[in-house]
């Protein structure tokens, strides 16, 4: 079989966004590779935008759009994707920000001649993160995971190689969506995007996935952009959810994991992170002078992560509380 009868289904949700997502579809749109359909699901765009949607639609008649109801939040773009992969008829799904954009025209002609090669069911590549300012952010997700093998690696004469899920863990961050390109199969059969979580959800999904994949294949080349959100602004979900309700997000992430996962390095990375989690509510409690529920909090952690230098610290939260009296 030839490469080019691999069908990737691109899916780009979007939201009152239409000047940003346009950029966003035109980079998929120009991609040398031709055996894609793009799927847009407009999730409930307000009447403000209503009329650019409509023509972007009418300019892109190959393009499949699937257009929400209204909703004050939007539908969340976990559910948004979800959508998207009901009606996607690929072999492999891939994700696209509306906001961010492919700055490689080569990506899925490189991609799919890889998976075809390894049979892999899981392809991840890398992206450039720019703030609004116009200033690069390194190492965010897992740009540095060629600095962490042994410089004798014979993989590292190559920019695609296959990944083990421990290599993976030694990264900085997690891999975007943006840059990730999942089996249709292995989407399904985890269950897809979790709707119930506001922050992080590429993180749950990519840990559900690499527990469950067969051949993990790392493109170290930078193949997009990814915008950093203005956080003085409030139109991005991350910028809307505060401190604890993002903790508390990783917290149901990593018990998942731990409960579900069947990889044992899934499972000892997620306790390891779950401590690591608590450890974060536990100090933010503090700040917020909650000290009942810090010592609650840091007695958890030092349960599951016990440290001398914690369990100091877990004393002093007590002695804290006592005095709060």
């Amino acid at each position: 079989m030839e490469n080019e009868n691999i069908l990737f289904s691109i899916i780009i949700p979007t939201r009152n966004r239409p000047v940003e997502f346009k950029a966003a579809l035109d980079s998929v749109l120009a991609q040398t590779y031709k055996n894609v359909e793009v799927i847009v699901v407009n999730d409930g765009s307000n009447q403000n935008f209503r009329s650019e949607y409509d023509a972007l639609e009418l300019e892109y008649p190959a393009v499949k759009f699937l257009n929400l109801i209204e909703r004050t939040r939007g539908h969340g773009h976990c559910f948004a994707r979800n959508q998207g992969v009901e009606e996607a008829k690929g072999d492999f799904i891939g994700f696209l920000d509306d906001d961010d954009y492919w700055s490689d025209p080569d990506f899925l002609s490189v991609a799919s001649t890889a998976i075809k090669k390894s049979n892999s069911d899981f392809y991840i590549a890398n992206q450039q993160a720019i703030t609004h300012e116009g200033e690069k952010i390194n190492n965010v997700w897992v740009e540095n995971l060629r600095e962490k093998l042994d410089k004798k690696d014979p993989r590292l004469s190559n920019e695609i190689f296959e990944v083990s899920i421990s290599e993976l863990f030694k990264a900085s961050g997690f891999p975007h969506q943006n840059v990730c390109l999942i089996s249709r199969d292995l989407y399904l059969s985890v269950g897809g995007m979790d709707e119930n979580l506001r922050y992080e959800p590429d993180r749950d999904i990519y840990l559900r996935v690499i527990d469950k994949s067969s051949t993990i294949l790392y493109d170290s080349r930078v193949v997009a952009i990814h915008n950093v959100p203005d956080k003085s602004k409030s139109t991005n979900a991350s910028t809307k959810t505060n401190r604890l309700e993002k903790l508390l997000f990783q917290l149901r992430t990593a018990e998942k994991s731990i409960l579900f996962a069947e990889n044992s390095e899934v499972i000892t990375f997620n306790k390891m992170r779950k401590g690591y989690i608590l450890k974060h509510i536990c100090e933010e409690l503090i700040k917020s002078g909650k000290r009942d529920l810090a010592y609650f909090y840091a007695k958890e952690a030092l349960s599951i992560s016990f440290t001398l230098k914690w369990m100091m610290f877990t004393v002093l939260c007590w002695f804290r509380k006592g005095r709060a009296k």
